[in-house]
């Protein structure tokens, strides 16, 4: 994929998650469900997602591995969640949404890692 193209679909990616993370929502009557557990899921999920697309497009710019990268989704995962406890958005800062952004960081981290030195010409 291109890598200008790449940039483009993951700065969108991004702005996505954060618009989705700091806009209220409204009350709308859902199915019962434990949502907790899907909640912490989705977070993985998403932050998984945003830290490989991250640190893919650092390495198609350098073909090193970009720590600076990591720090940027870090960033948007700690401060969305403080937003929503701090701004009057109708959401809720809970640490345990800030550890699952963490532990899909470190997932998607590792798994980028792993793929980058494996698959890298020698």
């Amino acid at each position: 994929m291109d890598r200008v193209l790449f940039k483009k679909i993951t700065l969108l990616y991004t702005s996505f998650i954060i618009l989705i993370s700091i806009i209220p929502i409204p009350k709308l009557p859902l199915p019962e469900f434990n949502l907790f557990q899907w909640d912490k899921f989705f977070h993985l999920i998403v932050y998984l997602i945003m830290s490989f697309m991250w640190l893919r497009l650092g390495y198609l710019k350098s073909k090193i591995f970009k720590w600076n990268y990591v720090f940027i989704v870090i960033l948007v995962g700690f401060f969305t969640e403080l937003c929503q406890g701090i701004l009057p958005l109708g959401r809720y800062f809970e640490i345990a949404d800030i550890i699952a952004n963490f532990i899909g960081i470190f997932t998607g981290t590792s798994i980028s890692y792993f793929y980058i030195f494996k698959n890298k010409p020698s």
